[in-house]
């Protein structure tokens, strides 16, 4: 349904939902910052959980050869390195596509 909700597990609470506006595939946190990517149908958002806020959102560009019949292909998984400064994405095309992620708040 396009929404990501994250609970405190302790006390089985729903803390607060995180729209993505389209379904989501997977969902990794960043090793040094206080956010949560999710790959979705549409590309990758990045949320900043303190302020809920969207950080970035990732798509590539894809070639449009000819009369093209297929959608385009989904970002179905997600893993940061471990330093937060890259992220890796894998999508429904089997490539595997690197996003160097710099931007500080």
């Amino acid at each position: 349904d396009g929404v990501v909700m994250l609970w405190d597990l302790s006390d089985a609470k729903h803390l607060y939902s995180l729209e993505a506006n389209a379904p989501v595939n997977a969902l990794t946190f960043s090793p040094n910052r206080y956010w949560l990517c999710a790959a979705t149908a549409n590309g990758i958002k990045i949320w900043d959980l303190e302020t809920k806020s969207i950080v970035d959102e990732l798509r590539p560009e894809f070639a449009q050869l000819g009369k093209r019949k297929n959608p385009d292909p989904e970002c179905l998984s997600v893993a940061w390195s471990a330093d937060g400064a890259t992220l890796f994405s894998g999508y429904s095309d089997n490539i595997i596509r690197v996003w160097q992620v710099t931007r500080t708040l």
